[in-house]
């Protein structure tokens, strides 16, 4: 694994106002984490469609969450493209993770906790497509 550690230790000083003497044990918390993840992983993400048929199945996108229930608690208010929403729930490899990408935007967002994948998703196993519905996301699924 490849770490950019110069564009990481530049974005925590100068994006996330981190103390530079504490951003070597960010970087080694951020390797400790990615290595520690599974070679097979689990991911979930909120599509916006007019119609289930409009997703992209061979490309279905670059942005993943690991945690289903944070992931659908913390987007009820969400709008996009689309009239309908719907949750894509993935397997993918490990080796689909962009590594570069996923630690720069755990530093920059760590609420959001999320995985970035490699070419928009191409190459996962799609485990379901499954309508939102009513306003809120919550476990509101068809």
């Amino acid at each position: 694994m490849k770490i950019d550690k110069k564009g990481l230790k530049d974005a925590m000083v100068t994006q996330m106002d981190i103390n530079p003497d504490d951003v070597q044990s960010e970087i080694q918390s951020l390797k400790h984490w990615y290595k520690s993840l599974p070679s097979r992983l689990t991911l979930y993400r909120l599509i916006f469609a007019d119609d289930v048929r409009d997703i992209n199945v061979e490309e279905p996108g670059s942005h993943y969450a690991m945690d289903r229930k944070e992931l659908m608690d913390s987007h009820g208010w969400l709008e996009g493209y689309g009239e309908n929403k719907y949750l894509l729930t993935i397997h993918a490899k490990k080796s689909q993770v962009e590594v570069k990408d996923t630690l720069r935007n755990r530093v920059l967002y760590p609420h959001e906790n999320e995985i970035t994948l490699k070419d928009k998703g191409k190459g996962v196993e799609i485990l379901s497509i499954q309508e939102v519905i009513g306003k809120g996301l919550g476990n509101n699924l068809r």
